[in-house]
């Protein structure tokens, strides 16, 4: 069953990229997103290390999902598995980064796979 995991996911003020979540055991499936946000879009980025993050890309573009406010966002799991932690990057409107205006607290869903 999933469960939302413990702890969030913070993009502090005049940041454009959150704080890193670490996977462990979990599959991160989803998302709840703030009742406000500065950007469009939300692209998410794996690491291997929590350092060194890169773009999840498919069919040529970075996996990015729209910025909707006070929403739960489904996520493709299948795209994050490998992964060892995983952050969000905010976007504009024409899919360059931007920041945000305030601190950005949203709730990772995970699911566990034994």
């Amino acid at each position: 069953m999933a469960q939302i995991k413990q702890g969030r996911w913070v993009t502090q003020l005049g940041q454009g990229t959150s704080s890193s979540l670490e996977l462990v055991s979990e599959t991160l499936v989803g998302i709840f997103t703030p009742s406000t946000l500065d950007a469009a879009e939300l692209k998410v980025q794996a690491s291997p290390n929590g350092v060194t993050f890169y773009d999840i890309v498919e069919g040529g573009a970075a996996m990015a999902v729209t910025a909707d406010t006070d929403a739960y966002i489904p996520l493709d799991a299948t795209k994050m598995l490998g992964a060892s932690h995983v952050r969000v990057v905010h976007l504009d409107g024409g899919g360059s980064p931007t920041t945000e205006s305030a601190e950005r607290v949203f709730q990772p869903v995970f699911r566990t796979f034994e």
